[in-house]
């Protein structure tokens, strides 16, 4: 019988260390490699013997940047923080990790690209604060004229539910939500997706249905998909790539990624 890890301690005592403003890696007391984000076990040589290791002040070097446009950016994030690349970057005795770097100028993407293709550029973790919980990003360390900070205007007006009562759902939209649901109960895979994204994102099951948009309805945060992706992996033994799922959007493309993998 397989002994069955539970990943989420490590990604609870993660995201409960940023609220108090530490960054945490698991080292591996065998080859010493460490796991950033955090994971169950050393992925450079299967070791599960990890421990806990602050990471407040590692350097990383970037070696990849995306410009956040179409299917890479987050309208609301750049809205709450400002521009961002979405980046690659390298920690000493780590895989490179896919990120955010923040604080910097859009317009000087393509000078950018073309000195990490020349030099290392270092950039140093930056703890935000990111709607209810706290999230790791980067930033250029030191001066750089790729630098710029933006300036977000801090007086949002939210919306009670006694300032504005939500809008009636159109019959057809609920009809359509209904089939949703219907069609997902009678599909195993379908069913298992979800409980693995109800299990990852910390919400009950019967709030997300094939049409649930993982980013829009749940949340960014990069480490609650790769815990959903890793739980799918175990329950279905159908390995999607973080490359993959980062292009994916609703739980109905995880169910057909599965399926693909599947056959």
């Amino acid at each position: 019988m397989m002994t069955k890890y539970d990943l989420e301690p490590i990604v609870k005592t993660y995201y409960d260390a940023l609220e108090e403003g530490d960054i945490l890696g698991r080292k591996c007391t065998r080859c010493g490699h460490i796991e950033f984000p955090p994971y169950l076990c050393c992925n450079a040589c299967g070791c599960l013997d990890t421990k806990w290791v602050n990471l407040n002040h590692v350097r990383g070097v970037v070696k990849q940047a995306l410009p956040t446009v179409g299917a890479f950016g987050d309208p609301d994030f750049r809205k709450a923080h400002g521009d961002y690349w979405a980046v690659e970057v390298v920690i000493p005795g780590a895989d490179p990790v896919n990120t955010s770097l923040l604080h910097i100028d859009p317009e000087k993407y393509t000078e950018f690209t073309e000195k990490i293709r020349r030099e290392d550029v270092y950039v140093r973790p930056l703890i935000i604060q990111d709607e209810d919980t706290k999230v790791l990003v980067w930033e250029l360390e030191g001066d750089s004229e790729f630098k710029k900070i933006p300036v977000i205007e801090t007086s949002v007006i939210k919306e009670t539910a006694e300032e504005k009562a939500p809008a009636e759902e159109p019959a057809s939209a609920k009809q359509a939500a209904t089939e949703t649901a219907g069609d997902a109960a009678d599909d195993p895979v379908a069913q298992t997706v979800i409980a693995c994204a109800a299990s990852a994102y910390g919400v009950d099951a019967s709030a997300i249905t094939l049409s649930t948009d993982i980013r829009e309805d749940l949340s960014n945060e990069s480490l609650k998909m790769i815990v959903m992706i890793s739980s799918i992996e175990d329950e279905l033994d159908a390995t999607i790539e973080i490359q993959e799922a980062s292009q994916l959007n609703t739980i109905q493309d995880f169910v057909e990624k599965v399926k693909e993998k599947m056959e």
